[in-house]
């Protein structure tokens, strides 16, 4: 993924591993989804609240990230899956050279 709104618990170009079956269980507060935003596309980020309709706000856990209320709400059906698990790309990693 590219970003630094989940930075340090999730650097920039890290890959996630994700539950789509999610559904099975409640979202909850404090969960980590992979969220298909109108118009930031695929981001991850932490559930900060679900309101009284459904609604799922959710935050960064870098400071500076966007706002709750700039990212704004989305409906259960944007919730691509759960995080489960993120695979941080090696500090000395070095993409092999081509052939």
């Amino acid at each position: 993924m590219q970003g630094h709104s989940m930075f340090p618990r999730i650097p920039q170009s890290s890959y996630v591993l994700v539950n789509h079956w999610f559904r099975l269980r409640p979202l909850e507060v404090e969960q980590t989804v992979l969220i298909q935003h109108p118009q930031l596309g695929l981001i991850i980020k932490k559930i900060a609240l679900i309101d009284r309709n459904g609604l799922i706000w959710s935050k960064g856990e870098n400071p500076a990230s966007i706002s709750v209320e700039q990212f704004g709400p989305v409906n259960k059906n944007q919730v691509i899956g759960r995080v489960l698990k993120v695979f941080k790309k090696p500090e000395n990693y070095r993409a092999p050279e081509a052939l």
